[in-house]
């Protein structure tokens, strides 16, 4: 049985800080991102609502609001994802880089 040396806890430490910090700034992109589709999604939803009147109005008009944001996010990730395929950089961020 070995003892590991300094270098292999420092890198391993690095690594696992690395990946933290990684997840970290994914989220906090996907929360930024997401943001301005729920504020809007709930301006829509609500101005439907207080137009029609009724709770079941209402109801019908926050699922269909959430059925298009729903939508609207699958074909801009699946866009996303044509546009990375065809890209020849091979960097993954869609051609933008």
């Amino acid at each position: 049985m070995s003892i590991p040396s300094a270098r292999d806890d420092a890198t391993t430490t690095g690594r696992r800080r690395g990946a933290l910090v990684g997840t970290g700034i994914a989220v906090a992109c996907a929360v930024a991102c997401s943001l301005p589709l729920i504020a809007a999604g709930g301006v829509v939803a609500g101005v439907g609502a207080f137009l029609a009147g009724g709770e079941v109005v209402a109801l019908g008009v926050v699922a269909l609001v959430g059925a298009l944001v729903g939508t609207a996010l699958w074909l801009r990730r699946r866009r996303a994802a044509q546009v990375a395929a065809a890209s020849s950089t091979g960097c993954g961020c869609g051609g933008g880089c």
